[in-house]
């Protein structure tokens, strides 16, 4: 009798142990923005076309989760590297979290033009650097997006030199922004993204820089009169997926990301370049005095901005020399 009950348990962990019918993989992603929202389809739409391409070439499934229903940007971003999630809309200051030197790359003025920076990112500097983060984080770099493109200073007054900016009190995030700013002679004041409407409207401070899109978000043409098209820093983001599950999946679902990714960054960047011509219009229809800066202006700003934030970076990155090499990279592809 034992023996007979022995001989069906071990049939029985055998049975149990045969692989079954091989399961869809799931890629869950945190996003920040509601669905639908009018004016961002760059980060929402950039996840929508992944998820498409993916289902459509696999079995694979994308799960998007919008709204921040899965956290904060940065708790979203370790979600992503402990593989609670696959992926997440986190940028490039959620990224400096986990990973200084990418503050390399919002050095103001570093950039002229968003096709600059595209063909850093796209060259042989951003894949050593997208490599380094997969080493260094456990994030695997699918390529990099663009998050509304180039920042600017508004206030209630025209700036269209460095001197213009001497007194303002400005709402700006990080050294990066804070340190430049300073050496223009205004005040920086990190002010909650949730409370800059009402920090403007009751003159807590006196301007702020964002893309023109967030500018338009969240409404500041309401509060804002002039928006100076500085365009001192870029903005982007690294579109990551946690490196252990892609690791574990076959060679032709790895391929199958990676040409998704590939769309999803394309739809990004050309849906930036867009929103942000048509946030400009609206911008102006709203009675914002929009000034645009010739080259000379841009100089006098960068003669002033990037000076010490250099000096800030050369302190603070874990590799100094990318500062050098990512000015160097982008002369290179002027």
């Amino acid at each position: 009798m034992l023996k007979s009950l022995a001989i069906l348990l071990m049939a029985g962990a055998v049975i149990s142990a045969a692989p079954g019918p091989a399961s869809a993989q799931e890629i869950k992603v945190g996003l920040s923005l509601p669905e639908d929202i009018v004016g961002f389809d760059f980060v929402n739409g950039m996840y929508e076309t992944f998820k498409q391409e993916v289902e459509a070439n696999s079995d694979m499934t994308v799960d998007l989760v919008y709204a921040g229903a899965l956290g904060a940007p940065n708790e979203r971003l370790n979600q992503m590297r402990r593989g609670v999630i696959q992926m997440t809309d986190a940028a490039d200051g959620n990224y400096a979290t986990i990973y200084s030197d990418i503050q390399v790359l919002n050095m103001p003025y570093l950039f002229p033009t968003e096709e600059s920076a595209w063909a850093l990112f796209d060259g042989p500097l951003g894949d050593r650097l997208a490599q380094d983060i997969r080493a260094k984080t456990g994030i695997r770099v699918l390529g990099w997006w663009e998050s509304g493109g180039f920042k600017h200073f508004s206030a209630n007054k025209p700036i269209s030199t460095p001197e213009d900016m001497a007194g303002l009190k400005m709402r700006v995030l990080g050294p990066l922004a804070t340190i430049p700013v300073e050496a223009l002679g205004a005040s920086a004041a990190p002010i909650a993204f949730g409370e800059l409407y009402t920090s403007l409207r009751t003159g807590v401070v006196d301007g702020q820089d964002n893309s023109v899109a967030t500018f338009n978000l969240v409404k500041l043409y309401e509060v804002q009169s002039h928006l100076a098209l500085t365009g001192h820093t870029y903005a982007f983001g690294p579109l990551g997926i946690n490196d252990a599950f892609f690791s574990g999946l076959p060679e032709d679902k790895q391929q199958i990301i990676f040409d998704a990714a590939a769309k999803a960054i394309e739809f990004n960047r050309e849906k930036s370049r867009e929103i942000e011509s048509g946030a400009i219009a609206f911008a102006k229809e709203n009675g914002v005095e929009v000034i645009e800066l010739d080259q000379e202006a841009r100089d006098a700003f960068r003669a002033v901005m990037q000076p010490p934030a250099i000096e800030w970076l050369r302190q603070n990155v874990d590799t100094p020399s990318l500062i050098d090499e990512a000015i160097a990279a982008v002369e290179a592809n002027r």
